[in-house]
């Protein structure tokens, strides 16, 4: 996660005085239409809504599925016939995928050579929030779930942060479904008691954390972001402020602050699939030395590469580089089952 670290006390000063009187949280309609309009989502194309089958507490349930695809549109090299599925961290969205998929100045994005998915996780982004606890497990089987809705039987499976570990225990519950994996500065172990910095116990232990979608303003969310980029890119104000003024993607952020505990971190001695490790030299919130390095020790025949001067969103600071990596260790799996 991360994005909180120095912030949360702010938040939480003042939340029960505002709480009767009537802040109103955004909706996924406000939300989805303030994040088209930012410039760095312009390329972005039409988003597809379909129902999924997904279980919740022994529930069999439906559950609409939000998801951006993008046919690879063979350019700059040959096709890669395995699928790529975007994971994205909390609180984030799908939209936080755009100029890895798309390109930028200088560089082509992923769909210029694979067929990508960006879908939205339970609970986050524009897809539809609900009352029920969000936690590791739940997201892991919802993105598993989600594969197999689309009706993909083979993917590369990719995720950022609090993503990561979604997509790794993911590869855990069904391994059949990835030919490779992607971890971005991802989530996974208990945090050392010294690496929670106080404002994030307030998050795991406030019970007036879950109500500070009413303090969300622009200038706390550039305080948040300005520890993790040398420079904030653009339009990444503006696209975490709008997904945190609603109150189900910030109910998901603090139920998975709560959730984070470590406990599968020993099966990771079990993923199947290639793994690809991507890090941040300069991420404080999952420091590389103390994280980074442990899940290319711990996963089998792991390979790691750390970006210098680059912090928590290496694939939203250095897409480039992030690409031609991923591209080339896409290149090296086998595409037969």
């Amino acid at each position: 996660m991360g994005l909180w670290a120095g912030t949360a006390l702010g938040l939480l000063v003042g939340i029960g005085a505002l709480a009767g009187a009537g802040c109103r949280s955004l909706s996924k309609v406000e939300m989805e239409r303030g994040l088209r309009a930012l410039p760095k989502n312009a390329p972005l194309g039409a988003l597809t809504r379909s129902d999924m089958a997904f279980e919740v507490d022994g529930e069999a349930r439906t559950f609409e599925l939000v998801y951006l695809h993008e046919p690879a549109r063979r350019e700059g090299g040959p096709v890669d016939t395995i699928p790529v599925v975007l994971v994205h961290g909390t609180p984030s969205t799908l939209f936080s995928w755009t100029e890895l998929v798309y390109g930028g100045e200088g560089f082509v994005g992923l769909s210029a050579t694979h067929d990508v998915y960006a879908i939205e996780v339970v609970g986050h982004g524009i897809a539809p929030g609900d009352a029920a606890p969000y936690g590791f497990e739940r997201a892991a089987r919802f993105v598993a779930s989600a594969i197999r809705a689309l009706g993909l039987e083979r993917v590369h499976l990719v995720g950022s942060s609090y993503g990561g570990e979604f997509v790794w225990r993911a590869a855990l519950n069904e391994p059949d479904l990835v030919a490779g994996l992607v971890l971005l500065d991802s989530a996974g172990y208990a945090r050392r008691d010294r690496d929670w910095l106080p404002e994030e116990e307030l998050m795991r232990d406030s019970s007036l954390a879950k109500l500070g979608w009413m303090l969300n303003s622009k200038d706390r969310i550039t305080t948040a972001l300005e520890p993790h980029f040398d420079t904030i890119p653009p339009g990444r104000v503006e696209e975490f402020f709008l997904v945190c003024d609603n109150a189900h993607n910030w109910k998901a952020m603090i139920d998975l602050a709560r959730d984070e505990n470590g406990d599968r971190e020993n099966e990771l001695a079990n993923i199947q699939a290639p793994t690809l490790v991507l890090w941040g030299e300069d991420d404080i919130a999952y420091p590389l030395e103390v994280y980074g390095r442990r899940f290319a020790e711990d996963i089998p025949g792991a390979e790691l590469v750390t970006f210098p001067d680059t912090g928590h969103y290496p694939h939203e600071q250095r897409p480039a580089e992030v690409l031609a990596v991923m591209r080339s260790f896409f290149g090296s799996i086998d595409e037969t089952p």
